[in-house]
Formats: C-alpha cells, structure tokens, sequence
C-alpha cells in the first residue's frame, strides 16, 4: 500500500512541473546546473554538491532547468513516502521504557505492546498524513533542495533506528555524511540520532553478542548507561567523515581552493544575519508568535486543519509519553535540535524551513488519533489527509499554471520596451532592486534595454526619481514596487501591472524572493513632493526620522505646467496646541495663506495659469516652523478630486501586509472638485459585524441629495453613482464605538475616537 501511495504521489505531482524557476535559491540552483560556482553563488553556499549532481543528470534529460530541478524534488518526494513509512515503522516498534511498562503493569495493561499500536494500518495512515500535508505536497513541486534534503534525512534516520549492529552503524553514518552533501540543514536531523544511537547502542531489543556486525546489548533507551563500544563509536566518525569529504573535497577545489570557498560561505552567512526576521537577532513576543505560527500551523495551509492536527499530535505526545517513553525520547532527539534551530536560527516566516516538522506531528497525529473508539480514528486520519491532498493539489495545479511574477515582469517589459521610446529609466524599491537582481541575470540578453538605472536607498527610492526628473530627466520611469510599500504615492500615477501569486494559499509560499510586485509606468506626472511630507504613515515616520519635515523648514514639490489651470488639495494636522499660518508660493510667488486651528485641516486652492518651465516648484511653510503634518495632496486639471474632512480619522497602516484605511466616524465629509459633472465613488470596507453585533446602515449624500442606503454586514466593494457633482459628498453610519470604551484590564486604552467604519479605498472615478 505504501508502494501505492508513493506512485500516486508521482502521478499527481508529474503533469504539474512549473513554468518558471519562482525563488533566488532555485535561480541559484539552475545556474548551479548550468555552471557550478558556489563563488559566484551558483549555488549559494555550502553549495548542495550532491543536488546539483542529480539535477544536472536530470538536465540532460530535461532540457528546461527548472523542470529538471523540479523532477528531481518530485522523485524524491516520492520516494520520501517509502523512507517515512520506514521511520514510522522504525518509531513504532521501538520498545517501552521500563517507567512506562511499570505504569501499564500497575494499570493491569500487562508489559506488551498492544498489537494494533503496530499494525500495518497506522503506518499507512501517518505515512499518508505526512505527504499530504500542504506543504509536503506542494514543495514537492517547487525547484528547490527542501525535499531531497528531507527525503535523504528521513531515509537516514530509518537507517539509524534499524542499525542493530556495528557495520550497520557505520553505513548508517557514512549515509548521514553524504546526505548532508544534498542539503546542509539535514545535520541536524541525523548526527544528533546517530550519537545517541552510537552512545547507547542499538534502540530496539536485542541480546548481546560483542562486535563484529553482531549485535550489542538490548538496553532500556530512557535509562541506559553509555555503550562499552568505543571502537564502534569510532568506527561511526570515521565513516562519518568519510562520507563529509566524498562531497568536500571536490566542492572546495571546484570552488577555487578552502580560501575561496571560505570567503562564499562567510559572505553568505552576513547575508543571512542581514535584514532577516529571525529570532536569534530580533527576540521579540511577536516575532516568537510568528515563528511558532510558521513552524507548526503554517504548513496545514488551513487554520482548522492545522488545529484538528496539533490537538492530536498533542494527544499523541501525551500517549507516548505514558505508554513509550523510549519512541518519545528517540523522536525527541530526531526532530528536537532541527526544532531548535529551526525557531532561532531561520528566516521565521519562510514556511518551507518547517517541512522536516510535519514528519513528526503527522506521527504524533496519527499515535492521538489511536485513541478514538473502534479504529474511527483511521477514518479521521484518511478524511484528513484526503482534504490535505486537496489543498495541496489545488496549490500544485495553481503554481504551474504561469510564470513567477517577477519572470512575468521581465516579460512583460521586454514586450513594451519594444514601443517605447526613448528608452525607460528603471527604478525599483530597495526589495525589488536586490530580489530582482538573480532573475535580471537568469534572463540576460531578453532583459529590455534602460536609458540607466537608478539607485535604490532605503526608505528613500523615490527621491532619486525626483532627482531625476528636476536635473531634466524626461523619458517614462518604470517603477517596480513592492506592495507592501507606499513611497509611491509621493508622485501622481495611474494604477499600476499587478503580478501575484495565483495559488489558493499564499503562505505555503511565504519566504519566498521574490515575491509580487506592482509595476508602474510613469511618463510625465502631474505632481511629485519632494523631502518632507506625511503622505503615507511611512512616509511621515521617513520625514520624523529625517527631520525634513514642516518642524525644520518648508517642504517642495513640483506641479506640472498643464496642471496650472485645475485645483489643489493641501490637507494634514496641527499637532501643536494653538494655531498656526501656513503659507504657500509657487515658482516664488506668493499662492494661499491661512491659519490653521491645532488638529486636522484641508484647503481647496484653485491654481492660477503661469508660465513656468515643465514644472513649478510648490513651497510650503509654516510660521513660525512647527509640528504639522502635511497628509493629503493632490493637484490636477482633468481628474477629479477630494479630500477628506471632518469626520474622518487619520490614517493608518500595518507594514506586514500593506493594508491601509481610514476610519470613519458616525459621520464624514469629502470636499469635491471635479471638471467632470458625473462620477462615481468608489468605496472598499470592512464588515461592520467584526464591531457590530449588527450590519451597519451606510448613506452617502451628494450635497443634500441620498444616492446610497443600504445596511451593509460583510466586507464590501461599492461604486456609487454621483450624477451631478456636489462640492461635498457625506457618508453617515448608524453604529460606532471607542476602543477606550472596549479595552481590556490587560490591555488598556485611552483611545476616545468614535469609529463607525473601516474604509480601505475611497476614490472618486
């Protein structure tokens, strides 16, 4: 039956090989397969000397890299089923400590295993709970080392668990040396397995009969005294480093000798302590949260199934521990130091490094789920893995369905540099600008031509887009950002290419580089801002830390000329305690003037017809200097435009996702401007009933006139017509609360504002 499960393990993951190689490591890996270099990172270091071997031999039957890659994932995954059922059997049938047999015996259950804790059945059933995990069905087609790694490091592990003598010890070590030759991380799964096993002897029953290749002594795992065999323990080294430098040697001098090969593998390892979210360099409760969240619920894909596993896998802990501490023990010291290092030493939200974690949960699982009346626990365990298959399936077909975003970027852009002239200038945010770097180099000469490249600094890539464009740059800017950013909306532009993910769950991909993007094609926009402005959550916290804002001086940005003729909206905060005058000039000349009470404001200012070069420079001050923020801005002749008034809150932003909203209060104004006489307002919240016991009513008033009632109870997306356009469009709900007013004694709050409705886009179209 595992025969079975392996076949169709390969069957349903064959017609599915990707499009495109999706990560910088399998971009690595295929230039690996194309010329090794671990110097150049082809591949990165260590330098999987063995996966590179197996994928170069699948290339020269597979011509396309990724698809080789991706075959030898696949095999191996196939062939993992048969190496799991070996652990789990080899796990099984461990025997009890003498603790555990005391406490059955002492509970009338008699010193033996119960015969169907090792029947044949429950090894099919964990074996099938394991593979089809979402994440070890779904990495299975990625073109990466993850699951060869583990596949070899499971295979090993079984070997461990059934090396009864001392020649089987030492081929169990020289394969755990050459495993960690495929993938450097399956060290940890096998040398701490293989030392316990070469201090205390063989882990199942046997008698004892010296050495050899006989057996050594039977012993109780929990409690044994270290093995009398110290030539077999340095029987086990030898092999062991044997089987390091079979894969080695060959790599350092292909490398260019140990100093080269020092100087990739030192460099990798500051990249890696670099700018990655792990918990040994960022401790923190949240990023402790995150890392559990990554490492045991993440790869179930679902929330709920991830759930039902854990709370048997628990119960299962739980049943070992009373009935086989010796099985526990051993899993322990399989799956334990991988857990460890896993948790402080990994990049936390890259899902895939948790993939050798689901072996034992899947066992454990399975071990809880024996406690179900009448075998229904069988039936529990196939039904999940069943569902499990689905969403992995569905995942697999989604992913092989179309090229990685960043490969359908590059193409798309080779397609319209094509009938674009003069040549684009390429900028990127700083993400992009290091993500896209492998991918720029994989598609070499189809990479469309750029008049030059910009430089992208953090926190600042927009500014040398300004920069560009005041010292006369005019040809069209490509601009690659990252979705998670908004520096974007410092200069005006159209809605961008979007390229993302198009499998069902995103985060069996978490991690990866890299990851969407939104391309923008700016040829000559209506305004841009320079240094100093608030307009985004980030951008207000790039000013505060630059000291560049209102507090130091006056603040620039530039208007087109053909914008001259059209309306100005200039909104923001007073957070001073008494009012302040804020003053505006254009090209020099004075523009508005006003006071501005301590709190928000917004202004409408018509913009006169001046003669002015491409673009007038717009300077904003404050008398004297103070703390206001400028946070709304927008100027043109031809769309229309709003800003928001009293009634609505800040704004605000959460960073891991890019989300972005405005709360509205029971009552909101948008101040209007148009050149058309019928828009329409397009509205994107959340459902009133994540506040509410109840829907929200929502009404929307042009001016004195209702275009919109409706009670709303789930998310929404409206576009509501607005056929002659008012200088003031109201949006009025029925329900609001204070978050002071819910707080909770371990969690206080002051926060008196009354919020009626998250909104997350307003826009009049």
């Amino acid at each position: 039956m595992i025969v079975v499960l392996a076949i169709g393990f390969l069957a349903s993951h064959v017609p599915y090989l990707p499009v495109s190689l999706e990560d910088l490591d399998s971009i690595n890996f295929a230039l690996g397969v194309r010329h090794f270099d671990v110097a150049e990172h082809q591949p990165h270091p260590p330098g999987y000397p063995l996966f590179i071997l197996a994928a170069k031999g699948a290339h020269a039957l597979i011509p396309s890299e990724a698809n080789a890659l991706a075959a030898v994932s696949i095999v191996a995954g196939a062939l993992g089923v048969l190496a799991i059922a070996a652990l789990f059997r080899g796990w099984d049938g461990l025997p009890p400590s003498r603790e555990a047999t005391a406490d059955r015996r002492s509970l009338g259950g008699g010193g033996q295993t119960v015969p169907s804790d090792r029947s044949t059945a429950w090894t099919i059933a964990a074996t099938a709970l394991a593979v089809t995990c979402p994440l070890y069905w779904f990495t299975a087609a990625r073109p990466l080392s993850d699951l060869t790694g583990l596949a070899a490091a499971v295979a090993v592990q079984a070997l461990i668990l059934g090396a009864r003598t001392d020649r089987a010890l030492v081929v169990a070590s020289f394969c755990a040396a050459l495993a960690a030759g495929i993938r450097s991380q399956v060290v940890w799964l096998t040398l701490p397995l293989l030392i316990v096993r070469a201090c205390y002897g063989p882990l199942h029953h046997g008698g004892h009969r010296g050495h050899g290749g006989q057996s050594l002594s039977g012993q109780d795992f929990s409690s044994a005294s270290p093995a009398s065999s110290v030539v077999a323990m340095w029987r086990a080294l030898a092999a062991y480093i044997a089987g390091v430098l079979v894969w080695a040697v060959p790599l350092v001098v292909l490398t260019g000798g140990p100093a080269a090969y020092w100087r990739a593998l030192f460099n990798q390892g500051a990249e890696d302590l670099t700018g990655i979210q792990m918990l040994w360099t960022r401790p923190s409760v949240r990023t402790l949260v995150d890392a559990f969240y990554y490492a045991l619920i993440a790869p179930w894909a679902a929330w709920w199934i991830a759930a039902v596993v854990l709370v048997f896998a628990m119960l299962g802990a739980v049943v070992l521990l009373r009935r086989n501490r010796t099985a526990l023990a051993v899993l322990i010291a399989a799956v334990g130091p991988y857990f460890v290092f896993d948790l402080l030493f990994q990049e936390t939200f890259t899902s895939r490094y948790a993939l050798p974690l689901v072996i034992p949960i899947a066992f454990l699982a399975a071990a809880g789920a024996r406690l179900l009346p009448r075998q229904s626990g069988l039936v529990v365990v196939a039904l999940l893995a069943m569902y499990c298959a689905h969403l992995g399936g569905t995942s697999v077909a989604a992913f092989a369905s179309q090229k990685a975003p960043a490969f359908r970027l590059l193409d798309d852009m080779h397609t319209a540099a094509a009938s674009t002239s003069p040549a684009p200038v390429l900028g990127m945010d700083r993400r992009e600008e290091l993500d896209l770097r492998r991918p720029i180099k994989w598609v070499g000469e189809n990479m469309p031509p750029f008049a030059q490249t910009l430089p992208s600094p953090p926190q600042h890539e927009w500014l040398e887009i300004v920069k560009y464009w005041n010292s006369g740059g005019r040809a069209p800017v490509w601009f690659v950002a990252d979705p998670l950013r908004t520096d974007i909306d410092l200069m005006q532009h159209s809605d961008p290419t979007k390229y993302r993910w198009p499998i069902p769950y995103a985060v069996l991909l978490s991690g990866v580089r890299p990851n969407e993007m939104d391309w923008y094609r700016i040829a000559r926009p209506e305004w841009y801002v320079g240094e100093g402005w608030s307009l985004t959550p980030e951008a207000a916290g790039v000013a505060e830390t630059d000291h560049r804002g209102l507090t130091a001086g006056p603040i620039d940005a530039w208007i087109a000329k053909d914008t001259l003729t059209g309306t100005m909206v200039v909104g923001g905060r007073n957070f001073e305690s008494a009012p302040r005058s804020i003053a505006l000039t254009l090209d020099a000349a004075p523009l508005d003037e006003w006071s501005i009470a301590p709190g928000f404001f917004l202004r409408l200012v018509r913009l006169p017809a001046r003669q002015t070069a491409d673009y007038a420079k717009l300077t904003v001050r404050t008398l004297p200097p103070s703390r206001v923020a400028i946070e709304q801005f927008d100027a043109s002749a031809s769309r229309p435009l709003f800003g928001f008034g009293d009634g609505w809150h800040e704004p605000e932003y959460n960073p891991q996702t890019g989300l972005r909203w405005r709360w509205l209060s029971e009552k909101g104004e948008l101040k209007v401007r148009s050149p058309k006489p019928a828009i329409h307002l397009h509205l994107e919240g959340e459902s009133p009933r994540k506040y509410f016991s109840r829907g929200s009513r929502l009404i929307v008033r042009a001016g004195p006139r209702v275009v919109f009632d409706q009670t709303r109870s789930d998310d929404f997306a409206l576009d509501i017509a607005i056929p002659d356009v008012p200088d003031r469009i109201t949006l009025e709900t029925d329900q609001f609360f204070t978050p002071a007013g819910r707080s909770r004694p371990w969690r206080k709050s002051g926060d008196l504002r009354h919020l009626g409705l998250r909104i997350f886009k307003c826009e009049l179209r």
